[in-house]
């Protein structure tokens, strides 16, 4: 029977304990100079200490993967943000209560901070003395108007635009456009409260490891050395190495990997081994799902590693890090046994029973995929998004557990926010609204103003305002201005194509939907000059079926006929016949993997962030996608 940290735990406390009261007892007695009683009395403390900690852990889930070293690395770096989460939470509370006096306060000491920058000089720094006087005289703006000064600034330049220590520069995942160059300032208080809010919703056990999602990007450096890597970015260190040991299972050279595939199959085997899981992490839903496809597809695969304790061969890993792996792998058969009886039941709430400890998962929705994980491999695990992040920065938090959709508020003190009507997001310069003036129920294209560097800069992202916490908005996030689809100014939203998709779906002879995107008919003809073409839309969709999926006419019009019932404007260009009945286009198993990959290689996006583009813009991925579809005989 192997020992668990239970019961060395208990034991320890014996020890300590005794050892503990003994020295205390000498300490008391004894007739030794004060020199030796403080030193005595040092030791019965941390030997005190030590026996709380000990008996702390006995009553707690914990990871048995633990060495001694990784056990009390993971419990002061859990628990130390426990234990001052309600503090924590309490200074917050207290910024919702003055959400604009705490917006202004921001704002003056980010201006002050980057008055005398050219950008500052520029733009009148020094002579702003409030945010009614800055939204007067900072025009909106969006990514173009700061390209020339981040570009300077990662060459090296001085006092450009942001007089503050750099961390490093990130890259947007550039899937709804043309990647940026951002500079990344470090924001500690965003993290203490991100871990404040999820120790008090969750009450998490500080020595339970977690199952987390990574794959190594590729690392550029900017003129002047400074490293460009996306938000999601585990440097390589010694201490980064025993912090990353300690929270989660994966070997420290299992974060090298840079392959897709791989990467995913080591992390979900690593966690395989270790029953007490207690959280998942991964940037978004849609890789926890891919992750538990590949876990139910590939689970003999996975049953033999462990059996044996090795990686499987068929992965391509450097032998390298294959070696250390293999290593690092003991061979676990009564936990493959275990497994193969709970897979035999199914995959339909697969988490919760061979991680029957963990708490949530945590991940960001950005396609639907949560829907798709409550109904099969997460049914009854809750998940949950902590925060509305992107590479300009950390939006908003959540502080609601099942809450759905997902939703989130500001910190007033970390960021200025302005909110665009939605009617007015396709204006060049709208009238913004503050926290204090925006409504319940109305949507807002929102533009932020961070320590990045960015000042009013249209996000592109629209929100729905669906409550208010002490005096601060509570949204929900809706779509991204970018992926309109918009042939007759009809603005038709991702939320709208989706609802449509899976109205149709119920028409589909049963097919389940496995992804989509779409395009607009002017760039099939994008490189014909002349000439007059339909306007209509085009949608790409990978279904899955138990049996051939061959959708007829009448079953692909039942999307246009969808979309038509919801969306007023787009019923009546269809009505006087200015816009074409849409054209739906099954594609092959697998097309949207290789739609990923295609732009992984040709993008700034890595697998981390990759997010799929609801609204293909370029005619190099319309051809792309035109290739993989399923009548097509090339």
């Amino acid at each position: 029977m192997a020992v668990t940290w239970k019961f060395r735990c208990l034991v320890w406390v014996m020890f300590s304990g005794l050892v503990t009261a003994y020295a205390a007892n000498y300490c008391w007695t004894s007739d030794v100079s004060w020199m030796i009683k403080t030193v005595i009395g040092i030791l019965t403390g941390f030997c005190g200490l030590s026996t709380v900690i000990a008996l702390h852990i006995s009553t707690v889930c914990c990871s048995e993967t633990h060495t001694l070293v990784t056990l009390l690395v993971e419990y002061f770096v859990q628990q130390i943000p426990s234990l001052m989460a309600s503090s924590v939470y309490s200074e917050i509370e207290k910024v919702w209560q003055r959400p604009m006096e705490e917006q202004e306060k921001f704002l003056m000491k980010l201006l002050a901070r980057d008055a005398k920058t050219e950008y500052g000089m520029t733009h009148g720094f020094s002579d702003i003395k409030s945010l009614q006087e800055f939204r007067e005289k900072h025009p909106l703006t969006k990514y173009e108007h700061y390209r020339d000064y981040f570009t300077r600034l990662a060459d090296g330049e001085k006092n450009v635009c942001v007089a503050t220590k750099l961390r490093r520069f990130g890259t947007s995942s550039g899937t709804t456009g043309k990647g940026k160059l951002i500079p990344m300032v470090s924001s500690k208080e965003f993290e203490r409260v991100v871990l404040a809010i999820s120790s008090l919703l969750f009450s998490p056990s500080p020595v339970q490891k977690a199952f987390m999602l990574y794959c190594k990007p590729a690392e550029k450096f900017t003129k002047s050395g400074m490293r460009i890597a996306p938000v999601m970015f585990i440097p390589e260190s010694k201490i980064v190495d025993l912090f990353m040991s300690a929270i989660q299972n994966l070997p420290p050279i299992g974060l090298r990997i840079s392959t897709d595939f791989e990467a995913t199959y080591v992390h979900t085997l690593f966690a395989l081994t270790d029953k007490n899981i207690g959280q998942f992490f991964a940037p978004f839903a849609s890789q926890v799902y891919r992750a538990l496809k590949m876990l139910e597809d590939e689970h003999e695969m996975f049953l033999e590693d462990l059996t044996l304790g090795r990686v499987n061969p068929k992965l391509q890993l450097d032998e390298g890090i294959r070696r250390s792996l293999d290593a690092a792998l003991t061979a676990d058969p009564a936990r493959a046994d275990e497994l193969r009886r709970e897979f035999a039941k199914g995959f339909v709430g697969i988490v919760g029973r061979i991680w029957p400890h963990m708490t949530h998962v945590s991940t960001i929705d950005i396609s639907g995929y949560m829907k798709k994980l409550n109904a099969t491999y997460t049914k009854g695990t809750r998940l949950f998004s902590s925060g509305y992040a992107c590479t300009e920065g950390l939006i908003g938090v959540n502080t609601w557990v099942d809450t759905t959709p997902q939703q989130y508020t500001f910190l007033p003190h970390q960021m200025v926010v302005e909110f665009i009507p939605e009617h007015l997001s396709t204006k060049e310069s709208p009238h913004t609204l503050l926290m204090d003036e925006v409504e319940v129920g109305q949507r807002y294209e929102i533009a932020i103003t961070t320590t990045s560097g960015f000042y009013r800069y249209r996000l592109g992202d629209v929100v729905e305002v669906v409550d208010f916490i002490e005096f601060c908005p509570v949204f929900t996030v809706m779509y991204r201005t970018g992926e309109l689809l918009n042939l007759r100014s009809e603005k038709i939203d991702v939320l709208v194509v989706n609802k449509a998709i899976q109205e149709s779906l119920e028409g589909w002879d049963g097919a389940s939907l496995v992804e989509w995107t779409c395009a607009e008919s002017p760039l099939l003809y994008e490189d014909k000059n002349d000439g007059e073409y339909d306007m209509f839309y085009l949608l790409f969709v990978e279904l899955e079926s138990d049996k051939e999926i061959q959708l007829s006419a009448d079953q692909k019009s039942m999307f246009d006929k969808s979309l038509r019932k919801q969306h007023e404007f787009y019923e009546h260009y269809r009505q006087f016949g200015t816009i074409c009945e849409a054209c739906v286009e099954v594609v092959r198993p697998g097309s949207f993997n290789k739609l990923k990959t295609h732009i992984i290689a040709n993008s700034t996006a890595n697998y981390n962030q990759f997010k799929m583009p609801k609204k293909l813009r370029t005619k190099v991925l319309l051809d792309f996608m035109q290739e993989c579809v399923v009548n097509n005989n090339n």
